[in-house]
C-alpha cells in the first residue's frame, strides 16, 4: 500500500508540470499506453489488487460514463463493488477508485479519452487535441486543465481538490454515494431508495451541494436524524433550485442553538417544515 500510496502522491503533483502533462494527454489518446503510463507510477497487480472490478461488463459510451444512467449502469455497478465487500471507508480511498478506473480502461469498459471531460466541454479527445495543440503554441493553461480532468475522473484526489474528488468528479464515485446515501436513508424513513437516487440523478447540483455540505461546510447535515429529515422534506415538497439551498441554510442556523440532533427525522422534518413556511 504504501508504495501506491507513493505513486499516487508522486501523479497528482504533475498537474503544473508541463513535460509529464503533455505525456499524460498523449497517452490517453491510446489504451495501452495510457496503461503503460500509469505503470511508471504503479504497479498493476498490486493496483488491481485493491478492488475485484472484474464482473463488470457493461460497456460504456463516453456521455455513459460521464452520467450512468440510474436504471441500467447503477445497480451493475453496485452488484460489483458489493460482491468485493467495498466499504464506505473504502470509497473515500482514491487509491480503490484508481483501481477501479483502471480495471476499466483495461477491460474494454470505458477509453481512457473519456477521463478528459470538462463542465463546458464534454468531448474528451478533442478537448486532448486541443490542449497539446495549445501547448505546442507556447500555451499551456488548457493543457494543465485537461490534466487536471483526466486525473479527477481517474482517482479524484489531485492537489487542488483534495478529498472532495472522491464525491464529485469520479463518475463510478458519484454514482456509487448516491446508491449508498439512497440505501442508508431509505432504511429508516418512509421514502423508496430509488425515488432518493433518480433526485440525485435528476439533480446533479444538489447532489453536489448535499454532500459537500455533509462533509465540510455544514457538518450538522450529515447527523442521520437531520440528513433524513432533509432528504424527507426535500423529496415530498419537490424542493429544488435556490429554495434546497435555502433549506439547508436555515438548518444550520437552526442547529445552531437547538439540539436537533437528539429528535428523530419525523420531529426534525416538522422543524424544517416551520423555518421555511
Amino acid at each position: 500500500m504504501n508504495d501506491l500510496n507513493n505513486g499516487l502522491n508522486r501523479l497528482k503533483n504533475i498537474t503544473e508540470n508541463r513535460v509529464e502533462s503533455i505525456r499524460l494527454l498523449e497517452s490517453a489518446l491510446d489504451k495501452n499506453k495510457f496503461l503503460e503510463y500509469l505503470s511508471n507510477y504503479f504497479d498493476p497487480v498490486d493496483l488491481k489488487s485493491e478492488v475485484d472490478f472484474s464482473s463488470f461488463q457493461e460497456r460504456l459510451s463516453e456521455n455513459e460514463f460521464q452520467q450512468p444512467h440510474y436504471q441500467y449502469h447503477y445497480p451493475a455497478l453496485w452488484s460489483t463493488l458489493d460482491k468485493a465487500n467495498f466499504t464506505p471507508q473504502e470509497a473515500k480511498n482514491p487509491i480503490k477508485w484508481l483501481s477501479i478506473t483502471y480495471q476499466a480502461i483495461e477491460n474494454d469498459i470505458i477509453h481512457p479519452h473519456y477521463l478528459a471531460f470538462l463542465d463546458k466541454s464534454r468531448d474528451g479527445k478533442k478537448n486532448i487535441h486541443e490542449a497539446l495543440r495549445l501547448a505546442q503554441k507556447g500555451n499551456d493553461n488548457k493543457l494543465f486543465e485537461v490534466c487536471r480532468a483526466i486525473l479527477r475522473r481517474t482517482f479524484g484526489n489531485i492537489k487542488e481538490r483534495r478529498g472532495n474528488g472522491v464525491y464529485q468528479d469520479i463518475p463510478f464515485a458519484i454514482a456509487w454515494w448516491k446508491i449508498y446515501l439512497a440505501k442508508e436513508i431509505s432504511k429508516t424513513t418512509s421514502l423508496e431508495e430509488k425515488d432518493i437516487i433518480q433526485f440525485f440523478f435528476n439533480y446533479k447540483d444538489h447532489y453536489t451541494h448535499f454532500i459537500l455540505n455533509m462533509k465540510g461546510r455544514l457538518t450538522i447535515i450529515a447527523d442521520i436524524t437531520i440528513r433524513n429529515a432533509l432528504m424527507l422534506y426535500i423529496i415530498n415538497k419537490k424542493t429544488t433550485g435556490t429554495a434546497f439551498k435555502k433549506v439547508m441554510g436555515k438548518i444550520g442556523i437552526e442547529s445552531s442553538w437547538r439540539s436537533m440532533g437528539a429528535l428523530n427525522a419525523e420531529e426534525n422534518k416538522k422543524i424544517i417544515e416551520s423555518l421555511v413556511t
